[in-house]
């Protein structure tokens, strides 16, 4: 988008936070219940999700520059979906670390090495995580898989324009694949 074609409007104030009361915590994330302060004077009851760390998506690919996807049942929407592998980081990992470390446990696979591709907001409406990117380049199998307890997942390699064409299609709704596939063509490498 051409920045000299965006038409200025007022500014957007942030909220000033009044009352945050917790309402669930467990492993994974925090829940409060957030009394806000709105710009106009008004107060609003937010429910933010809070998560401690932030999540890792390996982009893999092998020598052919197929890519690495799995297939995983995601019980929230009902369905197995396609993924990268991924996770989440250990209080104070370095994200290449994480990112090794996830597609061993996840695909029994080792990369060559391991590219920073970028960064997104998982939904900043509902909570504060963010989760990274990572390109992981010319996998080769190790073993040693040991995904986590509810983890069930089955890999496949697919072609780049397999991948275009299933986010085109909708087969593939997961806002990692989806942001992984705008990093690739951001650099390069998707076409």
């Amino acid at each position: 988008m051409n920045q000299s074609h965006i038409t200025p409007s007022a500014p957007i104030n942030a909220w000033e936070l009044v009352e945050s009361r917790d309402a669930f915590r467990n492993r994974w994330l925090h829940v409060t219940l957030d009394t806000v302060r709105l710009p106009d004077g008004r107060t609003y009851e937010y429910t933010n999700v809070h998560r401690e760390v932030a999540g890792v998506g390996i982009v893999g690919l092998n020598a052919a520059g197929e890519i690495l996807l799995q297939q995983e049942y995601r019980h929230p929407v009902g369905q197995v979906v396609w993924q990268v592998p991924g996770g989440l980081t250990n209080p104070g990992e370095d994200l290449l670390v994480c990112a090794a470390r996830e597609l061993r446990e996840e695909s029994g696979y080792e990369a060559e090495s391991l590219e920073y591709l970028g960064a997104f907001w998982d939904n900043p409406g509902l909570g504060n995580a963010i989760s990274h990117l990572v390109l992981a380049r010319n996998l080769r199998p190790v073993g040693g898989q040991h995904p986590d307890e509810a983890e069930i997942v089955s890999s496949h390699w697919v072609t780049l324009a397999w991948l275009k064409q299933a986010v085109a299609d909708g087969t593939i709704k997961d806002r990692v694949v989806i942001c992984a596939l705008a990093y690739l063509w951001l650099h390069g490498l998707a076409g």
